[in-house]
């Protein structure tokens, strides 16, 4: 019986992803398995379980507007590249101010 429960559990590996995220143990699969062995209604609870995290982010990425997203994109590169221009511009007005201080203390 150990034997064939191992093979099943190689079948369907998603059970040691149920094990390991701590949802119950071994022994709880194994006695599962001695009483109602491979019967598939009963194995889904611990199978499908796992695919619902997995099922939830597919469906949140098909309703996706991605030409909303390309909007915002280009919504934000454009304010990136005013506020760039702003910054040079402002960098440009700091460099004309000091060399007109340097200017002025020669007059001196």
């Amino acid at each position: 019986m150990k034997e064939k429960f191992i093979e099943f559990v190689k079948n369907n590996p998603k059970l040691i992803n149920y094990i390991k995220e701590k949802n119950g143990t071994w022994q709880e699969l194994f006695e599962i398995y001695t009483i109602y062995g491979e019967d598939e209604k009963i194995w889904n609870k611990y199978i499908l379980e796992n695919d619902k995290g997995i099922n939830e982010l597919i469906n949140m990425i098909k309703n996706i507007n991605l030409d909303g997203v390309k909007t915002t994109i280009d919504g934000l590169q454009k304010a990136i590249s005013i506020l760039q221009n702003i910054s040079k511009k402002e960098d440009t007005n700091n460099e004309t101010y000091e060399k007109t201080e340097k200017y002025n203390n020669l007059d001196d």
